[in-house]
Parts: structure tokens; C-alpha cells; sequence
């Protein structure tokens, strides 16, 4: 019996098995770094924690997030009032405006700009990051793939960084403009000269003068801005690595 006529499926017209296209590690590591950006859009960027002192005393946690603003929870409960940025407690959802953190809102806008910029330059990455059979060593198209790359490093690191290095700038600037000097808010330890940090009550305790242990830091979605900030880093290396085989 003759073999079989029929045309080879994995043979190309020219009679060439066609290149196998595999998923780059580069492109993994992309995809990851759109799924941290899009997580940090939607999760607390920082978080704030106050636990009064004496029987029943109460824990309070205020979320900070781009969109929706200061999220704050009491338990056991207790009546919901505002004593100043970036003190508490609060109950439920409140604007930054409506709150008095006015400049606190600008920073969090300019990082939502930054953060959709790097989004919008990682997902064109992966766009043009395909594999390709022939990907000549110098092209247009290895230029745009850099200066996309190089936007989305910059970009999202510095929303981590301005995020981490001004909010303590702008709460207290929130602070003076909305209640006027007040020793306690501004002193260290506090939310004001610090990004994270802690403190308890006692002696020159700065805001824990005020007669709760207090606990600051970022929350997941800043985190998730940081790591994704790591990746791109990690990608551009193995950019540089490949370039110099």
C-alpha cells in the first residue's frame, strides 16, 4: 500500500514545519502585572487602625481607596464622628471633600492617572509582544516595545512612590486647612510624618496623645501597585537579558 498523498496538517506550503509558538515568560509576567493594576484600582490603598483604651473600648479601621474614599468600621460600634484628618473613627463611606482631605483627594487622582497610564502601556505591550516567527533584532516594532515598557515602569512606580512619599504631606496639610494647628496630629509618630507606623498611649505619644493606640500602613491595593511596579522591572531585564545574546 501506497503512503498516504494527503498534505502534512503541521507542514507549511513550502514543505517547512511551522515555528511553535510559545507562551513567553515575559508574557506571563505581563498578564500578572495587568491583573495587580486592575486588583489596586478596586482595593484600599491605605488603612488606618485605633483601639481605645479602658472596658469596652472600640476599634476603629478607616480604609483609604481611589474611587470610593475613606471607608471606616467601628467594633464594637459607636456613633458615627469625625474628629480630623487622618483621625477617627468614622462609620461607612465618605468622600475625601466631605471629610476635609481635599489635597488627599488630588494625590489620589494623579495616582489613578499614573496608574491607568501604566494599565493602558502594559496591555499595548502584550499587544505588540506577541510571538512572532521573524522578529528582526532591530525593528519599529522592538522600539515601540521598549518606550511602552519604559512608560509603564515609570508610570506605575511612581504611583507607589508619591503615594508612599506625599500622603503624609497632604494630611497634614489637610489638617491645617480644615481644623488649624493642632499639636497632636502633627507630631511624630503619626499619619502626618509618616506613610506606616504605629504608636501607643503615653508620654509624647504624638497623635496617640489622643488617647488611642493608632496603626498605620498601605493597604493591599498600594501593594499590588508596588509588586506590580517589580514586575515590569523583572520584564525589562528580561529585555536587556535577550538583547545582549
Amino acid at each position: 500500500m501506497s503512503a498516504s498523498t494527503q498534505p502534512d496538517r503541521h507542514l507549511s506550503k513550502a514543505g517547512t514545519p511551522h515555528p511553535r509558538r510559545k507562551v513567553s515568560a515575559e508574557t506571563v509576567l505581563l498578564l500578572g502585572v495587568v491583573v495587580l493594576l486592575a486588583l489596586s484600582l478596586i482595593l484600599p490603598w491605605w488603612s488606618e487602625t485605633e483601639v481605645g483604651q479602658g472596658p469596652g473600648a472600640v476599634t476603629s479601621t478607616q480604609e483609604y481607596s481611589p474611587f470610593s474614599g475613606v471607608t471606616g468600621s467601628c467594633t464594637p460600634g459607636c456613633s458615627p464622628f469625625f474628629t480630623g484628618p487622618p483621625v477617627g473613627p468614622i462609620q461607612g463611606t465618605h468622600s475625601f471633600s466631605s471629610l476635609g482631605l481635599n489635597q488627599t483627594s488630588i494625590l489620589y487622582d494623579v495616582g489613578l492617572g499614573l496608574i491607568f497610564t501604566g494599565l493602558v502601556a502594559t496591555v499595548l505591550l502584550l499587544a505588540v509582544a506577541r510571538p512572532r516567527p521573524v522578529v528582526p533584532p532591530v525593528s519599529g516594532r522592538a522600539r515601540r516595545r521598549m518606550l511602552l515598557l519604559i512608560l509603564a515602569i515609570v508610570t506605575v512606580t511612581l504611583a507607589s512612590v508619591t503615594l508612599a512619599a506625599l500622603q503624609p504631606a497632604t494630611f497634614r496639610s489637610d489638617t491645617m486647612a480644615t481644623f488649624g494647628p493642632h499639636d497632636q496630629w502633627t507630631a511624630a509618630p503619626s499619619p502626618e510624618t509618616s506613610f506606616w507606623g504605629s504608636c501607643s498611649v503615653g508620654p509624647a505619644s504624638g497623635i496617640c496623645a489622643s488617647g488611642w493606640s493608632v496603626s498605620w500602613g498601605p493597604g493591599l491595593g498600594w501593594d499590588a501597585i508596588t509588586a506590580a511596579a517589580l514586575v515590569l522591572v523583572a520584564v525589562q531585564l528580561l529585555a536587556w537579558n535577550r538583547t545582549r545574546r
